[in-house]
């Protein structure tokens, strides 16, 4: 029905919406690493944020003291 047709459309603008919103945080997020560790390329910052998350998220496990 109409009201399906609707809905739908709703929820797919809302996951895109979602998925903009990530992008451009990840890229953000990117885009700073690169310049505070005066990296010469994003995939390099990529890389190093990554790592910085994991070690973050160890830290608060209490994995490392």
């Amino acid at each position: 029905t109409w009201s399906k047709v609707a809905r739908g459309a709703d929820e797919i603008e809302r996951v895109h919406s979602g998925l903009d919103d990530t992008m451009r945080d990840g890229y953000r997020e990117i885009r700073e690493t690169m310049k505070r560790l005066n990296l010469k390329d994003m995939r390099t910052a990529a890389f190093a944020l990554a790592i910085e998350k994991v070690g973050k998220s160890y830290l608060q496990l209490g994995v490392f003291p």
